[in-house]
């Protein structure tokens, strides 16, 4: 990445999403959090469980969200007394958790720690809005879920990054994913005018069969609305225009290649046409 990578992640809400579990989502999460703290002083979140030392299903090893002195933190008060770390609690959220209630801390001495957020989409949203319009926080740093792509819905003036773990098995099953996303967040947003046929809830291949005869346009939620593949929703988009409610920011996606060459993988991706910013082994070179 270039001289502008410090500053991409500023003064914005940055959702760290994944296509699995294990991905490298908080890998670059830290990557980003290095970026923010030469310019500014972040703040750290997630939606439900993150930055566990083992992973909770299968035990496996974990990276761990590292913090530095000043960095606002959300997670659990059992969290911040089991981290390495030293905080000073300055609020706690009318928000319990299976592992705790949830607090702001800021940080005292750097340390590792295990984020804890909340559940629900409208409960993070209050709390993306206390870190802003209370306490001024610009640059703020999402952990999202593997695949759980609503809750940057949910928050205002916020984009993600889409990170992907590739290597051949899932080499075509990863740019089918990539074509999907980046085509779903580019459709046009609907205005308060627009007539279109409103398809609810999910965008599905029953669905597009009860469209009615003659229609030239649809309506969906968003992205996270389209349960369909690429083809089938290239497909649907040659016969209509489908627009959508909201739309989400999708910011770029960041590849983590392990069996394919950096140059080869950068062919293929322009060659699908692909439109969104790629970022490939942003820390081989840093």
């Amino acid at each position: 990445m270039n001289n502008n990578s410090t500053y991409r992640f500023t003064d914005t809400t940055t959702f760290v999403m994944g296509n699995r579990k294990n991905a490298g989502k908080t890998t670059f999460m830290n990557w980003v959090l290095h970026q923010i703290r030469k310019v500014d002083t972040p703040a750290i979140a997630t939606i439900g469980i993150d930055g566990e030392a083992n992973d909770q299903i299968d035990g496996r090893a974990k990276p761990l969200v590292k913090t530095t002195v000043g960095d606002a933190i959300v997670t659990s008060y059992p969290m911040l007394k089991k981290s390495n770390g030293q905080y000073q609690i300055e609020k706690a959220f009318p928000i319990k958790t299976p592992l705790g209630q949830l607090v702001l801390a800021t940080t005292k001495r750097a340390g590792t720690i295990e984020l804890v957020g909340p559940e629900h989409n409208e409960q993070l949203k209050e709390i993306v809005d206390y870190l802003k319009k209370d306490l001024g926080y610009k640059s703020i740093v999402i952990d999202g879920a593997a695949s759980r792509l609503t809750p940057v819905g949910a928050v205002t003036d916020s984009g993600f990054y889409y990170v992907l773990n590739i290597d051949r098995k899932n080499l075509k099953k990863a740019i089918d994913q990539m074509q999907l996303l980046s085509f779903g967040a580019q459709l046009k947003q609907a205005d308060s005018n627009c007539t279109g046929y409103i398809i609810d809830g999910a965008l599905t291949v029953s669905k597009t069969s009860q469209i009615p005869e003659p229609c030239n346009q649809i309506i969906i939620n968003n992205l996270t609305s389209i349960f369909l593949n690429y083809e089938q929703l290239s497909r649907l988009n040659i016969r209509v225009d489908i627009q959508v409610k909201d739309s989400l920011n999708l910011m770029g996606f960041v590849v983590i290649l392990n069996d394919i060459q950096e140059a080869e993988f950068n062919q293929m991706y322009q060659q699908k046409g692909i439109e969104t910013e790629l970022i490939c082994n942003p820390y081989v070179h840093k």
